[in-house]
């Protein structure tokens, strides 16, 4: 019983500890757009947004890859999905 145990809290632990990277990135600050920020963009791998069901503002996160081969961050304002449905 007591092996058991051992090996179960083992399992758990080593989950939490290889999965901590993961959420420490998803946590991460997103640096936010400002007016006149020069955005060097050469392809846009996704837009994440909250999707709330009224018409209002969302900080959206963008990730991006630029010229130079580096993928990058930046949230912005933008009006929710919602706006364009009513």
């Amino acid at each position: 019983m007591r092996v058991h145990n051992l090996s179960i809290v083992s399992m758990l632990t080593i989950n939490a500890l290889s999965a901590s990277p993961l959420l420490a990135d998803e946590q991460a600050e997103v640096p936010a757009y400002r007016y006149g920020t020069q955005l060097d963009v050469a392809r846009v791998i996704r837009i994440e947004e909250p999707a709330p069901l009224t018409c209002e503002i969302v900080r959206a996160k963008m990730t991006f890859v630029n010229t130079q081969g580096v993928t990058e961050r930046i949230s912005f304002l933008k009006q929710a999905e919602a706006c364009s449905r009513e």
